[in-house]
């Protein structure tokens, strides 16, 4: 998954970070979002492992992946609302 990255509990930190950031602003289904303004937020040292925590997620099937003119939109996958759930709550605080 994360090159930049070798503890997947930091990994983990992250998914759980931009998964609880798209669940608070309701980003599920058909209302989507930017890939940047997903990782706005995540110290720049981590933006990178972020970067690929997302395409790890929408390989997943967590993230929906939408291409617009304007660039690449993502979203929560509704089908898999239970384990993103999960793990926010496991692995935030």
């Amino acid at each position: 998954m994360a090159k930049r990255l070798k503890d997947s509990a930091e990994i983990g930190k992250i998914r759980a970070t931009i998964f609880d950031k798209l669940d608070r602003r309701g980003k599920w289904g058909p209302i989507h979002t930017g890939k940047e303004n997903a990782v706005k937020g995540i110290p720049s040292h981590e933006l990178g492992a972020a970067k690929e925590v997302i395409e790890a997620a929408i390989k997943d099937g967590f993230l929906n992946l939408k291409p617009t003119s304007y660039g690449d939109q993502i979203s929560l996958n509704f089908k898999k609302k239970e384990e993103i759930m999960a793990i926010i709550r496991d692995l935030l605080p």
